[in-house]
C-alpha cells in the first residue's frame, strides 16, 4: 500500500494553457502500473490547452466551477461532478469561477511522468 498527502507532492506548472498546476499523486514511480492519478488546480480565469489524444480520462471535480469544452459540446461542472473523456475526444477545462478549481484526473499509462524523470532523475522500467 502507498499513501500520499497531496500537500506533500510538488505542483508543476502546466507548460501550455494558463494558470494551471498539476500534482502527480500516483504513477509508475510509486508502483501504480496501470494508471496515473493527478490533481489539477486552475486559477480563476485559467484554462488547460484544448487537446486530444489516445488515452481516455476520468475526471472528478473537487471544488470550483469549470466550463468543459469537448468539440461542439460545452458543459458547466462543479464539485461532485464526474466526467468521462473518451480516447481522441477534444477537451479543455476553463475556470469560470472566482476561486481556484481543483479536479482529480486519471490517465491510463504504465509510465513515470516525463517531468518527474527530468526533474527528479527517476527512471522507468
Amino acid at each position: 500500500m502507498y499513501v500520499v498527502s497531496s500537500d506533500s507532492v510538488r505542483a508543476y506548472r502546466l507548460g501550455r494553457g494558463r494558470g494551471v498546476t498539476v500534482r502527480y499523486l500516483l504513477h509508475a514511480g510509486v508502483g501504480a502500473r496501470r494508471l496515473q492519478l493527478r490533481l489539477f488546480t486552475i486559477e480563476p480565469g485559467g484554462y488547460t490547452p484544448l487537446e486530444r489524444h489516445e488515452h481516455e480520462h476520468e475526471v472528478y471535480i473537487l471544488r470550483g466551477r469549470l466550463l468543459v469544452k469537448g468539440g461542439e459540446e460545452e458543459v458547466v461542472v462543479g464539485p461532485g461532478d464526474a466526467i468521462f473523456i473518451a480516447s481522441m475526444e477534444p477537451h479543455q477545462f476553463l475556470n469560470i469561477g472566482g476561486d481556484p478549481a481543483e479536479f482529480l484526473c486519471t490517465k491510463e499509462t504504465g509510465e513515470i511522468p516525463e517531468i518527474l524523470k527530468r526533474e527528479e532523475g527517476v527512471r522507468g522500467e
